[in-house]
């Protein structure tokens, strides 16, 4: 547990600054040291005290969140959730690991191509995209916790303010776990182990603190590079452990 420990110190101070990686670094951690559905159910957990310290604590913008565009992502998310479950339940986690890699390397290597470069104008998002986000977004936190990369690409690609950015984020997430967590415990599916749990929560405190005083410095151009090195790190990563894992 000790990689898992300073996984969660990092994972926080990233997550506070850029507004998304907490899962991204923590995850493959946590499929290591426990069992996949008490993995997911930890990093549940963890990741609701993080986005409520994030919206709620200090140097925290709930009035930046971009409500219009979120809402109904996160409604869309719903049918997503429940089909997490069932892969969580059905499928292999290395055959996830790969899924979810391949996703994430062509989302964020669009965003990265010449042509998404630059600034761009800030506009709501059409309901279609949102609704196809939220599904992909809720099938990706209930099956493997890394819900973040569809949203993150999706408000990077319509021009978010990085503070209307971090706070939507938070928001999309927080909204996540609780409809997450609500079916997993539903299903049966919600376990964790308290001594596992309280510690990590601690540390994710001290990364949060870290993680706000080093966003203060980030701008705009900062934030889309930081976005998409941990998008492209987490894809080759995912693709590599579920690669490995079928071997």
């Amino acid at each position: 547990m000790v990689l898992a420990a300073v996984a969660t110190l990092v994972g926080a101070s990233v997550a506070s600054a850029t507004g998304f990686g907490f899962a991204l670094i923590l995850s493959p951690a946590m499929f290591a040291a426990l069992e996949p559905e008490e993995a997911v159910t930890t990093l549940l957990v963890l990741g609701l005290a993080l986005n409520l310290l994030m919206l709620f604590g200090r140097g925290g913008r709930p009035d930046a969140i971009r409500w219009r565009a979120i809402s109904p992502m996160l409604v869309a998310a719903l049918p997503g959730l429940g089909t997490g479950v069932l892969l969580l339940a059905l499928m292999s986690k290395p055959v996830l690991q790969i899924g979810v890699g391949a996703c994430v390397l062509a989302a964020a290597l669009v965003q990265a191509r010449p042509a998404a470069r630059g600034a761009r104008e800030s506009r709501e998002p059409a309901l279609g995209s949102a609704c196809a986000v939220g599904l992909a977004s809720g099938a990706l936190a209930t099956s493997t916790t890394v819900s973040g990369p569809p949203l993150v690409l999706w408000l990077q690609a319509h021009g978010v303010p990085p503070e209307e950015f971090r706070a939507s984020l938070a928001a999309s997430f927080l909204g996540l776990t609780v409809a997450g967590g609500a079916i997993l415990v539903a299903g049966g599916m919600f376990s964790f182990d308290p001594a596992v749990v309280v510690p990590l929560l601690g540390l994710t405190l001290v990364g949060q603190i870290a993680g706000e005083r080093a966003f203060r410095g980030l701008d705009a151009t900062r934030l889309r590079v930081a976005v998409l090195a941990l998008a492209l790190a987490a894809g080759v990563g995912s693709l590599a452990a579920g690669v490995a894992g079928l071997a």
